[in-house]
């Protein structure tokens, strides 16, 4: 079966509020995110979801990052989480978890990581899970059942990873490996590339849009947290991510038309989502 094409104003029309609406009716994001050295990911990823229209978006990072979340998106609620435990009191708030930007590899990530797979299959949580949070999640599959709700966004090297292959392996039929992660993880999953794909099971949609500017630091956060945001909005998980994808291509090439692709910057992507999601 080819790839589809994204009906992206058949999905932004799911994005309708009436004049009776409150912040509630469109939901909780808790981004899990943002180790020491790493704390950019958390911002943006949290900043992308609040943009994207989520009615509440929690961050939960390093205390180390608390001043600078503030600073950079104070409509965020920002919690300060070390531990395990700390993260704990925050887990029963969202409608769905946006795991693992800027995530890194250390006790720390290893404890966010496993409180919020637990917590997300024990409430039914939909949890979006990126960077890595991949690379982590195969040796977490042997400790915890997987969520039944899932999104994975890998690029080509953490495809790799996901089914223990090489990028090359990936590269050479990406449709064939975008399925196999979709199987093997129940998931829906964004493999992501200058020709990003989206598939859940036998369903498989495609974008072409997007410019080589785009291949720049945070582009991937940015895309997680705005296909959190429209999970948010209680779009299904394809519907989300592939909307989500498709709108992320656009602002970078909306960039263009004003700009070159050497000064395109993740930021510049949130500041776009405005003039994208409605026109």
């Amino acid at each position: 079966m080819n790839p589809s094409t994204i009906q992206t104003k058949k999905l932004i029309k799911k994005l309708y509020r009436n004049s009776e609406s409150h912040k509630g009716d469109f939901g909780h994001v808790l981004v899990v995110a943002g180790n020491i050295g790493y704390g950019g990911a958390a911002l943006l990823s949290s900043k992308a979801a609040m943009r994207s229209g989520a009615g509440l978006v929690s961050l939960a990072t390093r205390s180390e990052h608390l001043q600078a979340a503030l600073s950079f998106s104070p409509e965020v609620m920002t919690k300060p989480v070390d531990s395990g435990q700390a993260l704990e009191n925050y887990l029963d708030l969202p409608n769905v978890i946006c795991l693992g930007p800027g995530l890194g590899k250390d006790y720390w990530s290893e404890q966010m990581m496993f409180k919020s797979l637990e917590s997300a299959y024990k409430n039914k949580t939909p949890i979006l899970i990126d960077a890595d949070g991949l690379n982590l999640l195969p040796e977490f599959t042997k400790k915890l059942p997987l969520p039944k709700k899932i999104v994975l966004t890998p690029h080509i090297g953490e495809a790799a990873r996901l089914l223990n292959t090489s990028k090359e392996v990936i590269k050479k039929n990406k449709i064939s490996a975008v399925r196999k992660i979709s199987k093997k993880y129940n998931s829906v999953v964004v493999l992501k590339s200058h020709e990003t794909l989206i598939c859940r099971g036998d369903k498989i949609y495609v974008c072409n849009k997007g410019n080589p500017g785009m291949a720049t630091a945070g582009m991937g956060d940015v895309l997680s947290g705005m296909i959190s945001g429209f999970i948010a909005q209680k779009l299904s998980l394809l519907d989300a991510a592939s909307l989500a994808v498709d709108l992320h291509a656009q602002a970078g090439d909306s960039y263009l038309e004003n700009n070159n692709q050497q000064s395109l910057v993740a930021t510049d992507i949130i500041d776009l989502l405005s003039s994208v999601i409605y026109e």
